[in-house]
């Protein structure tokens, strides 16, 4: 498995790239940047073209299906990957950390479990994605290689909501509740407004902001 930190958005309500916003004095982005390289020897991340990061030292591959959302900065991150599954997570989300990685990606398992299945002709598109306040949570999960010829024709054919895509595969749901012991909640809360970079204490963290 790979790890892939998604920051191709376009930030309009902060009119300004939000991945290079100042969290704890340091690009949001190189948070779950950080994060993911606790878990897999590899971690690339996703945006547009235009942008780089040469300043933060971090490698980056660009979206071939420039201005599709999300969806695009997934199949990017297969391609990159190739034969192996990936992990994503939107450059928006500070508060991740290992342990939640880990336990949406099941690496508690004995066998990978997106790996390869000997039995099938062809593999089946899989993925496990977060379950956070009742919702699944497309840009936190795990997505087989074998997603990626069924996610690039759904970007060509315009049909672009990562939730719908979901719908279409094998999907196992991972929700993240209070019973968990490396349950916080302010988890997987992204970062929406320049209030949202204020921290938050955890009695408050499950407020929006304004």
């Amino acid at each position: 498995m790979v790890g892939a930190v998604l920051a191709g958005g376009q930030s309009r309500r902060l009119g300004q790239d939000k991945a290079l916003l100042s969290w704890s004095g340091r690009a949001l982005l190189l948070r779950p940047f950080e994060i993911l390289r606790t878990v897999f020897s590899e971690v690339v991340v996703v945006t547009v073209s235009g942008r780089a990061y040469e300043d933060l030292g971090v490698p980056v591959i660009h979206d071939r299906f420039e201005g599709q959302g999300p969806l695009a900065g997934i199949h990017a991150a297969l391609e990159w990957a190739g034969s192996r599954p990936v992990f994503v997570t939107a450059c928006d989300l500070p508060n991740v950390s290992a342990e939640l990685v880990g336990h949406v990606a099941d690496l508690g398992c004995e066998s990978p479990t997106l790996g390869p299945q000997n039995k099938e002709p062809k593999a089946q598109p899989r993925a496990r994605v977060a379950v956070w306040n009742g919702r699944q949570q497309p840009l936190f999960g795990l997505y087989s290689a074998s997603c990626r010829e069924p996610m690039e024709a759904r970007l060509r054919d315009g049909r672009l909501e990562a939730w719908r895509f979901l719908a279409e595969i094998d999907t196992t749901p991972v929700p993240i509740t209070p019973e968990l012991e490396l349950y916080r909640p302010d988890l997987l809360l992204n970062v929406n407004s320049r209030a949202d970079l204020q921290p938050r204490s955890p009695e408050r963290a499950h407020e929006p902001s304004r």
